[in-house]
């Protein structure tokens, strides 16, 4: 992959962990990245790297305020929690996409990168060396050797620079917010979390409660569990929902009528014999552990149910459009790891579950022949990237009577529909439907925006939600 990394290198590379991105955006200069320049503004918030250090050192946060079509209008702003942890809002395409959103004609729309992130004081970025080590040819031993040898030149590096990580989290993420939130000085404000950001939005909105007008979860994303422990468990299910779902389909069994037993072919086929994808004149290898992989990723798309059979099937030709689709986008840089790390790290991440006691997690799932490709290498070493972690009181969501509502999808593989019922507890004003739509988010987004839209015009209202479509336990159906 020397010759993909080359290209993509000057990109996603961060070298300091104050990118110089922050200095050539000095006076906020985001019109660079952007193409339509009208009702547009922008900034910089400076904040303590530790709040509870305020005197210390500072970093920046950047944002952009997307105003509302109708200048007339009284309807509060929203503010865009983005997921990851590590996905960056501030961006040409995100910040384009939100510029058109149906949001927009009646209420500004504030996005910001969170600290650690694109424009915000970013960490130094591993995302294309992990990437790397996952096209090589190497075992799930192997790759976890490599992985853990890079997060710990990582660690190291962020150190040399005086990097606090054990700073980088969701409760210091959350007072950023609370800042952003004085600095602009709104009445109110509605918070939208996708994944991730729905575990942000519900710390905030104990934190901060009396500046919101309403909450929206959008895949909930709690503090509970573990990050490897629960991605294996939600893979699971998710999976076995999807072969479910095509063995009662007639038109999927038909097409798929050895569905099951061709999954685990395909991946023992694999873990004898890589599959080799081209990629801009370089070749990446797929083992077990990255046919598992490339599942979950597929799982995070609308249309899952079937495209992962299609997926099935080309593990077992050799290779086809879908898979070397999936290997494509993967190699385009979109997150920052060094801050999935660290949030993870201190949020979920148990030190009791070792090497044992995850291999007995595997052999528990049968649909889970191998290794899950980078997750289970990082979770090994993911102690060794800082020594920080939330008290178990801390991961506890606070009783709230603000209106939320939240939306989950039957099929999530990351955010299964038991995570809306986890939020659902501590919210008195609380209000979720899980659909019956394949991926993590996505779905009938026109449905779910004016389902959103309604809700923060009204929280307290009766809601039309009508157009959702709610999934129904079998028995259900009218």
């Amino acid at each position: 992959m020397n010759k993909l990394y080359v290209l993509l290198v000057l990109v996603i590379l961060v070298t300091s962990c104050q990118s110089d991105k922050i200095e050539n955006l000095s006076g906020c200069d985001f019109r660079s990245i952007i193409s339509s320049e009208k009702n547009i503004d922008c900034g910089y918030i400076t904040v303590p790297e530790n709040h509870d250090d305020p005197e210390g050192k500072k970093i920046k946060i950047a944002y952009v305020l997307l105003h509302a079509e109708d200048t007339t209008s009284k309807e509060y702003p929203v503010i865009y929690l983005s997921g990851g942890p590590g996905g960056s809002a501030v961006d040409s395409i995100r910040i384009n996409r939100w510029y058109s959103h149906p949001f927009r004609a009646q209420r500004d729309i504030i996005l910001f990168d969170q600290r650690g992130i694109g424009y915000s004081s970013p960490l130094p970025n591993l995302y294309m060396e992990l990437y790397d080590i996952m096209a090589k040819d190497i075992t799930a031993e192997e790759e976890q050797l490599s992985v853990g040898q890079l997060i710990n030149d990582y660690a190291q590096k962020c150190k040399e620079q005086q990097i606090d990580l054990t700073n980088y989290n969701t409760f210091q993420n959350a007072r950023d917010v609370g800042t952003l939130m004085d600095h602009l000085a709104y009445e109110k404000y509605n918070l939208y979390g996708v994944s991730y950001g729905t575990r942000l939005a519900r710390v905030t909105q104990d934190m901060f409660p009396g500046k919101l007008n309403s909450v929206i979860l959008n895949s909930p994303n709690p503090i509970k569990g573990d990050m490897l422990v629960d991605r294996l468990n939600s893979y699971s299910l998710a999976l076995s929902r999807v072969l479910d779902y095509c063995e009662k389909n007639p038109e999927c069994r038909a097409a798929n009528p050895t569905l099951p037993s061709d999954y685990l072919k395909s991946i023992t086929a694999m873990e004898e014999q890589p599959l080799v994808i081209r990629l801009n004149e370089d070749s990446v290898f797929l083992n077990a552990q990255d046919g598992i992989y490339f599942i979950r990723r597929l799982l995070y798309g609308t249309n899952s149910r079937t495209e992962v059979p299609a997926l099935i099937k080309e593990y077992l030709n050799g290779g086809g459009p879908l898979i070397t689709n999936l290997v494509r986008t993967e190699y385009q840089p979109d997150y920052n790891f060094a801050m999935w790390f660290a949030v993870e790290r201190h949020e979920m991440y148990d030190p009791d579950n070792t090497k044992e006691v995850i291999d007995q997690v595997y052999a528990s799932l049968p649909l889970l022949p191998a290794k899950l490709g980078l997750f289970h290498a990082v979770y090994l070493s993911l102690g060794k990237f800082h020594e920080s972690s939330v008290a178990e009181e801390k991961k506890k969501f606070l009783p709230s009577s603000i209106p939320t509502l939240i939306t989950v999808n039957q099929f999530d593989p990351v955010t299964p529909p038991e995570n809306g019922l986890i939020m659902m507890e501590t919210l008195s004003k609380g209000q979720l439907f899980i659909l019956d739509e394949g991926g993590h988010g996505g779905g009938d987004v026109a449905c779910k925006n004016k389902v959103m839209n309604d809700f923060m015009g009204a929280p307290d209202g009766p809601l039309d939600a009508s157009c959702l479509n709610v999934y129904k336990e079998p028995g259900q159906e009218m």
